[in-house]
């Protein structure tokens, strides 16, 4: 990955472990959960709901600061991952809470996020080995 300067470089690395740490967390808060109702019919869930798009919102901030790292060029580097729609996603938790899917959530825990953990790592291990 390119950034404008090694210290851009310096702080994408320290977000990009920040969103490594916030996926790890989502993965392990949500591997109990198996269906959207678990996250819907309970106190408990509600509250898992709850924790788990706190993380999401910090996680679609850090996608917007690492592209502001890369000159706003996330994109046109890692095309392979949806970055806008994350930080889209991150919109909708941050200004339209009540229309939050639990749906939604869970697919993206499950089918998004373990190829976008491992993309993390990649690039920074990739950014650690050419400094």
């Amino acid at each position: 990955m390119r950034f404008p300067s090694e210290q851009e470089e310096r702080l994408a690395v320290s977000v990009i472990s920040q969103m490594i740490s916030l996926i790890e967390s989502v993965l392990k808060r949500m591997k109990t959960v198996y269906s959207a109702t678990d996250l819907s019919k309970t106190e408990a869930g509600r509250l898992l709901l709850d924790a788990v798009c706190m993380q999401y919102l910090a996680l679609g901030e850090a996608v917007k600061q690492l592209d502001k790292l890369t000159g706003f060029t996330l994109q046109e580097q890692v095309p392979e991952q949806d970055w806008k729609g994350m930080m889209g996603f991150r919109d909708v938790l941050a200004h339209q809470y009540f229309n939050i899917d639990p749906r939604q959530v869970l697919w993206i825990t499950q089918e998004a996020l373990p190829s976008l953990l491992q993309k993390l790592k990649q690039i920074k291990a990739s950014c650690e080995a050419s400094r």
